[in-house]
């Protein structure tokens, strides 16, 4: 797993220093996850360093309503990964280990430190979306993950059971789709990966030529169309910095996508799996769009912390991406959800509330496509139409 992260995705040059956190939950990587980082420095090339995260104190901060102290934690965090950027280093970031964290907590509280974290984040991924370095986002299983995922196995069981998942879905193991003989008996883990990559770049450059100009996602509870821009551009989770290194933003990655026009969504989505956002379980969203908004929203958990989401800015209530799996992607349908955002999205086609990445579009001034604050993915049980 160490090598896929080190050679594939962030793709680490001889001598760069790498940092290893988790800027978006628990703000530091989870004490569980030191067997994983082991691996990495002792296969990372350069200096590897760690922002360590504190669960149990990160959520006391929520319960106690302190934002002063959570602002000193987010801010220092990114102070010293301003830093490491500067001096040329990669990141590798730990995010979703913990779905429930917050659970329990007001989702106007929530939503309060939610801002104070995008406040310090937001210009910094903003730098990073511009090629200034290598990034990449790998789950990182621990115990009270396993426990929520896979709560009908015994409690021994849970977090092999994890660990198994994630080395199915980053090609490590065989899976579903990727039986023993093919292709795994034929070539290292990091020539697998870069065979899976290769074709998601030839689907990728094949949908670019056809030049579609509408995407309709149609499925049980979802029929929705979306006009995609003039000069759309079909991407994949495999970027290149502006040194010319070319890298992977997440692992396990099976999608392909583009930014759609802000005001064009009309129809209607039923969202399939779980959604974790901020340490919290959105469950059973069902959204209606009509021109570019959500017009109605419901949830069956935590309808009160998604009206929120969506009223987080002007563009938290429109599509920012549009994402298919070409031929089905390698990772399992057959549980509900395994609850954490990188597995989840790439396990389905989906849309993404809010924010469109600049990169998925030709133009000069990209003005037909979103901007927000947020990006949320939701997969659909849907066949995606490119007309």
């Amino acid at each position: 797993m160490a090598e896929v992260i080190v050679r594939v995705g962030l793709n680490l040059q001889a001598g760069q220093s790498l940092l290893v956190t988790d800027p978006y939950d628990l703000h530091g990587v989870h004490p569980e996850s030191q067997a994983l980082i082991n691996a990495v420095r002792a296969a990372a090339p350069g200096e590897t360093s760690v922002i360590l995260g504190d669960p149990a104190a990160l959520r006391a901060m929520y319960e106690a309503d302190d934002l002063a102290a959570f602002e000193r934690l987010v801010s220092s965090n990114i102070r010293q990964m301003r830093k490491h950027l500067a001096a040329g280093g990669a990141f590798l970031f730990m995010p979703g280990s913990i779905p429930q964290l917050l659970a329990g907590l007001p989702s106007e509280r929530i939503s309060r430190f939610d801002a104070i974290k995008w406040k310090h984040l937001g210009p910094l991924i903003r730098i990073l979306l511009t090629g200034a370095t290598q990034w990449t986002l790998i789950p990182a299983p621990c115990q009270a993950w396993a426990d929520i995922t896979y709560s009908d196995l015994p409690e021994d069981q849970r977090l092999p059971a994890l660990w198994s998942t994630l080395a199915r879905a980053l090609r490590i193991e065989p899976g579903e789709r990727t039986p023993v003989d093919a292709p795994a008996a034929h070539g290292s883990v990091v020539d697998i990966w870069r065979l899976h990559l290769a074709k998601l770049t030839k689907r990728r450059d094949e949908l670019n030529s056809m030049r579609h100009r509408r995407i309709r996602y149609v499925g049980p509870g979802t029929e929705l169309t979306l006009e995609l821009p003039r000069f759309h551009r079909w991407c994949t989770a495999q970027l290149v910095t502006r040194r010319g290194v070319s890298f992977v933003v997440n692992l396990p990655t099976e999608e392909i996508f583009t930014a759609p026009k802000r005001c064009s969504a009309s129809g209607r989505v039923r969202v399939i799996r779980p959604v974790t956002h901020a340490g919290v379980v959105i469950s059973g969203i069902e959204l209606e769009f009509h021109r570019g908004r959500v017009r109605t929203a419901s949830a069956a958990t935590n309808a009160d912390l998604l009206h929120r989401v969506l009223s987080t800015d002007d563009g938290a209530d429109r599509v920012g991406e549009v994402a298919i799996i070409p031929r089905g992607g390698n990772l399992p349908w057959g549980k509900a959800s395994l609850n954490h955002a990188l597995l989840d999205e790439n396990a389905a086609p989906h849309i993404a509330l809010g924010d469109s990445y600049r990169f998925c579009s030709r133009a000069w001034l990209p003005l037909a496509i979103n901007s927000s604050q947020i990006h949320i993915d939701l997969p659909m049980e849907a066949k995606a139409e490119l007309f």
